[in-house]
């Protein structure tokens, strides 16, 4: 365990060689959760899988592949549901259900886009949809690391037990401070 954290995932755009490198240079007692972040045309997805053949074979711009598609070990979370995405904060009712229905979570919080409304419209979203709240970092520097994160009750050192939590509805979505 380093400063409280039993485990950390990385989820760069299309590239999980980043996650490997991490375990190769980790601590014992940290564990190494995989996942990628895809764009696509309906938004951007974070992808955590513990099949790396599957997270390999992701574009950093494609669709989303459908549930059927995915492995059984996957979970998909909606990343930043308001920024960057169809609609921003107005996106339509149809967009959001058709989103909702491709995802087990969604982000609440991302430390790059602190917006107060997209968070709440974002719990609102994971209230009616039954989906797990998330918070991210989205970190492009140094200083946006920890901003925001997920906390889950009790130790998480896989990928599949990530999965499950999040597919479970049991994490938390967290951030340092409160943004307009």
């Amino acid at each position: 365990m380093i400063r409280g954290l039993t485990s950390i995932c990385l989820t760069n755009h299309g590239d999980i060689d980043d996650a490997s490198r991490l375990e190769q240079l980790s601590p014992t007692g940290l564990s190494i959760i995989t996942g990628v972040e895809i764009s696509s045309t309906v938004g951007d997805f974070i992808i955590f899988s513990d099949d790396r053949a599957f997270l390999r074979s992701l574009m950093p711009e494609q669709q989303l592949p459908e549930r059927a598609a995915r492995p059984k070990n996957t979970a998909v979370v909606w990343a930043h549901p308001f920024a960057g995405n169809p609609g921003g904060l107005n996106a339509n009712a149809d967009y959001i259900k058709d989103m909702a229905s491709r995802v087990d979570g969604i982000e609440v919080y991302n430390g790059r886009w602190p917006d107060t409304l997209a968070a709440s419209l974002a719990q609102e979203i994971a209230g009616e949809y039954s989906l797990a709240e998330l918070g991210g970092s989205d970190a492009h520097q140094v200083g946006q690391l920890m901003l925001c994160w997920t906390a889950i009750a009790g130790e998480i050192t896989s990928t599949a037990e990530l999965v499950e939590a999040i597919r479970g509805g049991n994490t938390t979505a967290c951030r340092i401070h409160e943004s307009a």
